[in-house]
């Protein structure tokens, strides 16, 4: 059976990528906080390595990731509970459109960090105190 590429199959597929790539982060996530358990020396050595330049684009990444599966999610529950089923195409490249706007100013924001024009977060100001 041969797959066609219209725009709702393309939808379900990133949709189920994406929540997969959403839950090795919390994989992630939960290890990096598995180290607030071993004191705030281990815990700033993962911080560190985790606030390196590599992983700015890897935050990118995540960023598009989230944004994906939240805006395919608002059209989905559009058409399952708004009764928002005809207009799906529209609805999709809407929300598609609506997420690279947010991409654009995220990735904004963290080209800021990364080339040293912004502060760091309140947060990377702590782990650097400990």
């Amino acid at each position: 059976m041969m797959y066609r590429w219209h725009a709702g199959y393309v939808a379900w597929l990133l949709n189920r990528i994406t929540g997969i790539l959403i839950t090795l982060y919390l994989v992630l996530h939960i290890w990096v906080v598995h180290h607030l358990a071993h004191g705030p020396r281990e815990y700033k050595q993962v911080m560190d390595f985790l606030g390196s330049k590599v992983f700015m684009f890897f935050e990118l990444g995540l960023i598009g990731v989230v944004l994906y599966h939240m805006m395919n999610g608002i059209r989905i529950v559009l058409a399952d509970f708004a009764g928002v089923v005809k207009p799906q195409k529209t609805v999709f490249w809407a929300a598609m459109g609506l997420g690279v706007i947010l991409y654009l100013l995220c990735a904004w924001e963290l080209a800021g960090l990364f080339l040293g024009l912004t502060r760091a977060p309140a947060h990377a100001a702590l782990t650097r105190a400990l």
